[in-house]
């Protein structure tokens, strides 16, 4: 199975240091990893300023990087389609929307930029970065709005109650109850009943691997229900894009991550089901990386 390395954007800021750039390079083909990022990804880097800032253009710098390397882009929610079409079932390879090795290598970077940086060819195509960014950030401005009718939905439902503190309750039947309704948004809902039979089949079969629409409904619970209070998360939208990126680690063999999100990927490895995943936040991949400079 392909050893995947997820890299978190803020790799990409580390790769303007040349002797980083050169060390993550050895170690990734000497690790034998494959890079996955995603179109989110992309739309983050996207710079509509780039003409102004130099080679050290963090999206130029990514996409050198990255035609230097073995990688493939991926759609997360092109992922979670295909797990909802299989039931809820986890998948047996990652589905990607481009392997770079489709593309000759010279042209790879050049590739790569035209689509940061708009060119006609992808404008004629209808694939207009700008309007994807767009769309991103309004989802961003809307997602808090979503999780107090997510929740409120889940009180009114009562997988949820509130104490006299307002804290939330729950007991394990109604947080898996939750759980799989969290599930069920990326799945056609005339399906559910046979979803729910094929999930508690492969239960009871102790088929128990994590799949991303999973993992993306344990990013909620434990971001906004069950709050660790010695590492309590800020809210923001951005935990949109954060919590649909981290839903492919059971995919991955190494994954970055800032310190918040590894905080919280640990507490779901640890109460929910053990994920054979490495997890790196920044002082960890720096530390992999120099003992390949």
């Amino acid at each position: 199975m392909t050893k995947y390395l997820f890299l978190d954007n803020w790799v990409f800021d580390l790769l303007r240091n040349p002797l980083f750039e050169a060390g993550l390079v050895k170690l990734i083909k000497s690790e034998g990893f494959t890079v996955v990022i995603t179109s989110l990804s992309i739309v983050e880097l996207y710079n509509p300023g780039w003409q102004g800032a130099g080679e050290s253009e963090r999206g130029a710098v990514a996409a050198r990087f990255l035609a230097r390397v073995p990688c493939v882009i991926v759609n997360p929610w092109r992922v979670w389609e295909t797990e909802g079409g299989a039931h809820l079932a986890p998948l047996p390879e990652l589905p990607f929307a481009l392997d770079l090795a489709d593309l000759p290598e010279n042209l790879r970077e050049a590739a790569l930029l035209g689509f940061l940086r708009r060119h006609d060819l992808y404008l004629e195509q209808g694939k207009d970065i700008q309007a994807w960014s767009l769309e991103c950030e309004e989802a961003k401005n809307a997602w808090l709005q979503d999780v107090e009718t997510i929740i409120e939905a889940a009180c009114g439902e009562e997988y949820l109650q509130r104490d006299k503190r307002g804290r939330f309750t729950w007991s394990e039947i109604t947080k898996e109850l939750f759980l799989f309704s969290l599930d069920c948004r990326h799945v056609n809902r005339s399906e559910v009943d046979a979803i729910l039979a094929s999930v508690a089949r492969r239960k009871q079969q102790g088929q128990t691997r994590l799949t991303a629409i999973r993992l993306s409904s344990l990013s909620f619970w434990y971001t906004y229900v069950d709050i660790d209070k010695g590492a309590k998360p800020k809210r923001d939208g951005s935990d949109l894009a954060d919590h649909t990126q981290i839903s492919l680690l059971p995919y991955c063999s190494a994954f970055t991550a800032d310190r918040t999100m590894v905080t919280m990927l640990r507490r779901i490895r640890e109460r929910v089901v053990p994920v054979n995943c490495e997890l790196m936040k920044k002082s960890d991949l720096e530390e992999r990386v120099r003992r390949y400079v």
